[in-house]
């Protein structure tokens, strides 16, 4: 038996540099106090993330540890988003401390703020 493999797909993550300083320029921002989101409308059907975490937020460990809950919240909650936005999801200090419930809430409340959620 194969094990079913969770992971977020290809096609739905920001990966290069390029991408990250477009949709920081070009896109609006809303901010929280653990996180901010940097979002840009695209002509595409697509729905694609791309998360920060800066090394002033701590060691490989910990910034490694964010970004697992970051993108296991963004898979949960993938399917709640409209189609046709990037995303950038950086990260700030007090999110370090957090657990999955807090990273979640964060995650709709942002969403929220930006009427990212499907009606």
């Amino acid at each position: 038996m194969q094990k079913k493999k969770y992971t977020l797909k290809k096609i739905n993550r920001l990966k290069s540099k390029k991408s990250f300083q477009f949709v920081y320029g070009k896109g609006r921002t809303v901010v929280d106090g653990m996180s901010v989101f940097y979002i840009l409308a695209n002509q595409g059907d697509d729905l694609k993330i791309g998360l920060a975490v800066g090394k002033k937020l701590g060691c490989a460990v910990v910034r490694n540890k964010v970004k697992r809950m970051m993108r296991e919240v963004f898979r949960m909650h993938r399917a709640e988003l409209k189609k046709g936005y990037h995303i950038v999801w950086v990260a700030r200090r007090k999110l370090t401390k957090a657990d999955y419930k807090t990273f979640e809430r964060v995650f709709l409340r942002l969403a929220k703020r930006a009427s990212l959620l499907q009606d």
